[in-house]
């Protein structure tokens, strides 16, 4: 066990919080890089973001790795087809945002070329991996391994990595209207201890990495299609949302139910 491992062990909170900001605040350094190398040449803001996102996913596989849980992208756990059924409340929302968000989209429906749509789509993938690796495969895996597999420590776990995770959407604030960023944190947290939750029940992160990736493209599908500017999906985040968090306690709630909690705990031990 290296320093670092040892200093996350010790002191796993402050660790934590130290990863999210390093690799958050690179890849913030990195778009703004970006942007004044290439913000004027008329690059499409996807192809900025999914750059931006690339230097994430390598940051976050970077903290994996120093952080001595790279283990987990090799782990099965109870399978990926298994896994995406624990998680199936993601794909039917997901389904569901996507058709309703299409439906009232008002905008002019001339859709993007082809490859940028593509683009689009390798942008929310490398969310999903930059974002899960970070915080469920370094940020829930540490606080696990910290507050120990046991019913509390599960929950313990869960709660704190969704909340850092909630916290991590503030650096949106770069860009968006502070109301809307505000409601996707509290939304994001919720979402956040969801994630966990299936990643604990699964034991697999990538299961957490396919669901992530296909919730956000199904959110920002019309951003996608038509308008290419998530910026304009978060800004119109209004608090009416927040009743959205309801059924993320309810699915907590059934994930983390007893008998799965049991058999969390035996998986982890064994």
């Amino acid at each position: 066990m290296n320093k670092i491992q040892e200093f996350a062990k010790k002191y796993t909170i402050i660790y934590c919080i130290l990863a999210e900001v390093v690799v958050l605040g690179g890849m913030i350094l990195a778009g703004m890089l970006m942007g004044m190398l290439l913000g004027g040449s008329g690059v499409d803001g996807y192809v900025l973001q999914a750059l931006q996102e690339l230097i994430g996913a390598l940051l976050a596989f970077a903290a994996l790795k120093v952080s001595g849980c790279a283990d987990i992208l090799t782990k099965r756990g109870i399978g990926f087809w298994k896994g995406l059924a624990v998680g199936g409340y993601f794909l039917v929302m997901g389904v569901y945002s996507a058709v309703v968000f299409t439906v009232i989209y008002e905008g002019d429906r001339t859709l993007r070329p082809w490859y940028l749509i593509a683009v689009f789509v390798i942008c929310m993938v490398l969310v999903g991996i930059t974002e899960e690796f970070l915080c469920r495969g370094v940020l829930a895996e540490l606080l696990l391994h910290h507050y120990g597999a046991t019913k509390q420590g599960v929950w313990k776990a869960v709660i704190i990595s969704g909340v850092l995770f909630g916290l991590a959407h503030l650096s949106n604030l770069l860009g968006a209207e502070p109301v809307g960023v505000l409601v996707q944190c509290v939304i994001a947290a919720m979402m956040g201890m969801a994630f966990a939750a299936i990643y604990f029940r699964t034991g697999c992160i990538w299961v957490t990495v396919f669901l992530h990736a296909f919730v956000d493209i199904c959110a920002g599908i019309t951003s996608g299609l038509y308008t290419g500017e998530l910026v304009e999906t978060i800004s119109g985040y209004q608090p009416i949302q927040l009743i959205s968090v309801i059924p993320y306690v309810i699915l907590l709630a059934v994930l983390l139910r007893k008998k799965k909690m049991d058999q969390i705990i035996a998986r982890i031990d064994g």
